[in-house]
């Protein structure tokens, strides 16, 4: 799983448009120059930059991103080499700390403040409560099956940025393609679309399915495999919409009835 702000090495055109940012931002925050009296030290900014990575952008249970090698100085900014999962990616940091340039200004008070207002509510708890977990690693609540038009609700959540997403994505593309007409299918790949009901089924992690807004998972199925994964998607919207289609449906009777 990964954050709704993925890491992907940056292009030679995000590069350049960096640095104009960088320079545009600096007149404006600033007013002369790149000047800031809140700069963070090289070492304080580049920490907090890397302990946002781990906890917002990095799938729960993955190795986190380590540094590599020493940050440096660069227009403006800190410049920072990372690697997750075998893979290098360079990234950029404000000197206040407060921008994180991976693919694109992320404002990291900003994003940290969506995150806790998704993940709580008046009581400090999560927008919705699992009651269970089923096949999948789906967590079950207790509401009601959700409707548009008299028909089920499910929403994709993910991003391009993001390789769970794209793993899973062509999945779900599959299956609901195999019950047109049967529900409603809210495709939001890069779209934020219907945050509201993203805010309440995720704690900020991509890619997310909500079906029918009984069964939610946050994450992928990779670790299950395309096929497996293929079926227990196939079987909650079975049993979502009372086992129909029949031909598709019938394929995944037993599954249909492990699911609680």
């Amino acid at each position: 799983m990964s954050n709704f702000f993925s890491l992907e090495k940056p292009h030679n055109l995000i590069i350049a448009v960096l640095l104009v940012a960088v320079v545009v931002l600096g007149y404006l925050q600033f007013g002369q120059g790149l000047v800031n009296p809140n700069n963070l030290t090289r070492k304080a900014a580049v920490d907090s930059a890397l302990a946002f990575i781990n906890n917002n952008m990095i799938q729960a249970g993955s190795a986190p991103a380590e540094l590599s090698g020493e940050p440096k100085d660069e227009v403006g900014l800190y410049k920072f080499d990372i690697k997750v999962q075998g893979q290098n990616f360079t990234i950029y940091v404000s000197k206040d700390g407060n921008l994180l340039f991976p693919q694109g200004p992320i404002n990291i008070k900003e994003a940290e403040a969506q995150k806790n207002a998704a993940t709580t509510t008046d009581n400090g708890q999560r927008g919705t409560t699992a009651q269970a977990t089923t096949i999948g690693d789906f967590n079950v609540t207790n509401e009601e099956i959700c409707m548009e038009n008299g028909k089920p609700v499910v929403y994709f959540f993910g991003s391009d940025g993001c390789p769970h997403c794209r793993w899973e994505h062509p999945i779900v593309q599959k299956v609901m393609k195999q019950f047109e007409g049967l529900v409603v299918f809210h495709d939001n790949m890069d779209n934020g679309k219907d945050m509201d009901i993203f805010r309440k089924y995720s704690q900020g992690g991509i890619p997310t399915l909500v079906i029918g807004c009984k069964y939610y998972r946050e994450g992928s199925g990779e670790n299950e495999g395309e096929e497996q994964d293929t079926k227990n998607i196939t079987a909650l919207l079975c049993k979502i919409t009372g086992s129909q289609p029949t031909g598709v449906c019938s394929g995944v009777a037993d599954l249909v009835g492990q699911i609680k």
